[in-house]
């Protein structure tokens, strides 16, 4: 019994301390943060491949492209003058790799602006 007495005095010792260091009543000191600002919208694949069409010529050899945003890449192998008369656009063949698989289009580009912008959804 002298032992079971002898136990309880010492997770009195022990415990009750440390307890009491838990439910401290002085507010916890925080480092300041400085305000999260939001990252810049990753560019498209679509916008990537229509600004290397517009920076690339007609009828020039294959001209490679990349997203880092991505991480899609792919080499456009055409760029032609677009015939649906629509003024200022472009035809193009690409590929486009991505964590999905190669796939194969044909799109057309157009200048907005200053930058290119796709007229159709690659098919």
């Amino acid at each position: 019994m002298p032992a079971n007495i002898y136990r309880i005095a010492l997770v009195c010792l022990i415990v009750i301390p440390a307890l009491n260091a838990c439910s401290h009543s002085e507010p916890l000191e925080t480092a300041i943060t400085s305000p999260v600002v939001s990252k810049a919208v990753p560019q498209t694949d679509q916008a990537v491949i229509a600004d290397a069409v517009g920076q690339g010529t007609v009828g020039s050899s294959p001209l490679a492209w990349a997203n880092p945003s991505t991480g899609s890449a792919g080499v456009i192998d055409q760029i032609d003058a677009s015939s649906d008369g629509a003024q200022g656009c472009r035809s193009f063949v690409t590929s486009q790799q991505t964590l999905d698989g190669m796939t194969r289009f044909v799109g057309v580009a157009c200048r907005s602006g200053n930058s290119w912008k796709m007229s159709s959804v690659p098919q």
